[in-house]
């Protein structure tokens, strides 16, 4: 069976900024590309990444970014009825941001392990498996 991960915003930034742990993102990317690996990403989360990049950066760099981003081999996931849901649930049964809710049920409904550094997925552990960045 193919190693499923969902790529979480905390994970692209630190790529794009060559933050440490970008070289795993980096190196998770090569795999989805190489077929060893599916790779998810949910829309909401991907928004994350284009609104923090407009501010750091500008727009016309956003757009860029996201060019090329959409060429890479990751399914964005778009929020669906079911996967909203997910989230809400999550959102009412744990102290963490709405998004971040999103990744997580992304990666129940896709049976996946999150990618992130952010230390708001360790309320998650029991629930979610986690790569840490």
């Amino acid at each position: 069976m193919t190693k499923r991960i969902v790529f979480d915003a905390h994970a692209i930034l630190r790529w794009t900024q060559k933050e440490p742990g970008y070289q795993k993102v980096k190196s998770l990317m090569v795999a989805c590309r190489e077929g060893s690996v599916s790779g998810y990403m949910n829309r909401l989360n991907l928004g994350e990444v284009h609104y923090k990049i407009i501010r750091a950066l500008g727009p016309e760099a956003a757009k860029d970014f996201m060019e090329n981003f959409l060429r890479l081999p990751i399914t964005i996931v778009l929020p669906d009825e079911i996967l909203t849901w997910k989230a809400a649930e999550l959102k009412a049964q744990y102290p963490i941001s709405y998004a971040d809710c999103f990744t997580a049920a992304t990666a129940l409904i896709h049976n996946a392990a999150v990618v992130s550094g952010d230390p708001e997925f360790k309320k998650l552990i029991k629930i979610v498996s986690v790569e840490w960045l």
